[in-house]
């Protein structure tokens, strides 16, 4: 069986510390990812765990940390489909529970050095053929800016400070 694999590449104006800090620490997370955040010691076989706003606790969704070799590269095994996403999306129980049986995939983010800041590379991969959740991440799905959404987040905030994190669905 073939699988599908997403990559993403942004050029941010920011160091290689500065993005690696972006992409650990809870509420650096939050002012990008549309006000979830994740929390991890960040050491390989760690959890991640998730916060979907600031007044919940965090949850173990089964994430754990595959790779971190700071200001290098990070990687986790991502969550599967939860209730929040049949909710932004207008999925039944049913279809969220058809959803939900989608083998869990990985992420990947390499950061490289640059004259002008770093490059970062996001691969996900491990999606089966007719994903959702690959749809979801690939910005696919109405209400889902997926990685591209994300990254550009990610780029505003470490340029200007500034946060343009509105989830799509509320642009």
């Amino acid at each position: 069986m073939s699988t599908l694999e997403f990559t993403s590449v942004t050029q941010i104006a920011a160091a290689p510390e500065r993005v690696w800090a972006a992409l650990t620490e809870p509420e650096d997370i939050r002012r990008y990812w549309f006000g979830v955040a994740m929390q991890s010691d960040w050491q390989v076989g760690s959890p991640v765990k998730w916060q979907n706003s600031p007044e919940e606790e965090f949850q173990d969704l089964g994430q754990v940390v595959l790779a971190a070799e700071p200001y290098h590269r990070l990687s986790y095994s991502w969550h599967l489909l939860q209730p929040t996403h049949a909710q932004l999306f207008g999925w039944s129980e049913a279809e969220l529970a058809e959803y939900s049986k989608e083998p869990r995939t990985k992420v990947v983010f390499d950061i490289a050095a640059e004259p002008d800041g770093s490059l970062v590379t996001v691969v996900h991969s491990g999606f089966a053929p007719d994903s959702m959740m690959y749809r979801a991440i690939s910005g696919q799905l109405t209400g889902s800016g997926g990685w591209g959404g994300l990254m550009k987040n990610l780029k505003i905030l470490l340029e200007t400070g500034r946060v343009h994190a509105v989830r799509p669905d509320q642009a």
